[in-house]
C-alpha cells in the first residue's frame, strides 16, 4: 500500500497509508449524491410553498449546496459525509493541522479537478503523495485513518508504554508538547484519586481548540487515547 511520509511540528516523522483512488472516488460520490438530494429536497419544499424557483433563488440554493464540500471539511476536521464514511481525510504534508485557506484552495480548484474529465485522477495516481491540483496547491493529501476502539490501558500510558503493535488513532498527537503531555497526566491522575472533573474537561477543551481535534468519545478516554498515541509517536 502507498504512504506518505509527513514530518510534524514536533520533528517526528510518521508515515500514514494513501487514500486509494477508488476511496476518493467512491467518497465524491457519495458527496455528490447527499448534494444532490438536499438540492431536490429544498426545491421541493420551495415548490409546495408555492416560493417558486426564481433565477435568483435557484442561485442561491446552488451556492448553498455547492459549499457543501468546503464547509464540510472546515468543520469536520478535515472530511465531508463521504470521506467519513471510507474513513479518508485531509492532511497537511508539513504535519501542521490544515487552514481554512487550505482547504479554500483544495475547494477553489474543485472544477478543475473534478470537471476536466480525468485531470484529478491521472494527478492522483501520477503525482508521488497523490495528491489533485487542489492538494499540490494546498500542500495536502488525503489519507486513511482508522476508528478509535476503547482499549484500558491507562496504567501503560502514564508510563510512557505502549505495545509494540498498537495503531496510533488521532493524527495531530503527535503534536502535543511535552508540557501538554504533563498537564494532561496530572489532571488525569487528579480525577482518578479525586474524582476532579473540572481539570480533564478544561485540558480537554484547550487541546481540542488548539490543535483542531474532532472527538466524540469521552473526555477521560479522549484523553488517554492522545496520550497513547503521542507515546507511539515520540518512541518510533
Amino acid at each position: 500500500m502507498q504512504a506518505v511520509s509527513i514530518q510534524t511540528t514536533q520533528n517526528i516523522q510518521l508515515e500514514y497509508p494513501l487514500a486509494g483512488i477508488g476511496e476518493r472516488l467512491l467518497a465524491f460520490f457519495i458527496d455528490a449524491v447527499i448534494i444532490s438530494s438536499v438540492y431536490a429536497l429544498i426545491a421541493y419544499i420551495l415548490d409546495l410553498l408555492n416560493i417558486g424557483q426564481s433565477l435568483a433563488m435557484g442561485g442561491l440554493l446552488g451556492l448553498i449546496v455547492y459549499l457543501y464540500r468546503l464547509l464540510s471539511e472546515v468543520f469536520i476536521n478535515g472530511q465531508t459525509v463521504g470521506k467519513m464514511a471510507l474513513s479518508i481525510k485531509v492532511v497537511k504534508l508539513d504535519g501542521s493541522t490544515p487552514s481554512f485557506a487550505s482547504y479554500f484552495l483544495r475547494w477553489l480548484m474543485e472544477p478543475v479537478d473534478f470537471f476536466i474529465v480525468g485531470l484529478g485522477v491521472l494527478f492522483i495516481i501520477l503525482t508521488k503523495n497523490g495528491q489533485r491540483v487542489g492538494d499540490l496547491l494546498a500542500g495536502t493529501t488525503v489519507v486513511k485513518i482508522k476508528k478509535i476502539t476503547a482499549t484500558n490501558v491507562q496504567n501503560k500510558v502514564l508510563m510512557d508504554v505502549v505495545d509494540e503493535d498498537y495503531e496510533p488513532q488521532i493524527f495531530e498527537a503527535a503534536n502535543i508538547s511535552d508540557a501538554e503531555v504533563q498537564l494532561i497526566k496530572d489532571a488525569l491522575r487528579a480525577f482518578k484519586h479525586d474524582a476532579a472533573k473540572r481539570p480533564i474537561e478544561l485540558v480537554e477543551r484547550k487541546i481540542k481548540e488548539k490543535y483542531n481535534i474532532q472527538s466524540e468519545l469521552p473526555t477521560v478516554k479522549f484523553l488517554y487515547t492522545l496520550l497513547r498515541d503521542h507515546t507511539y509517536y515520540v518512541t518510533r
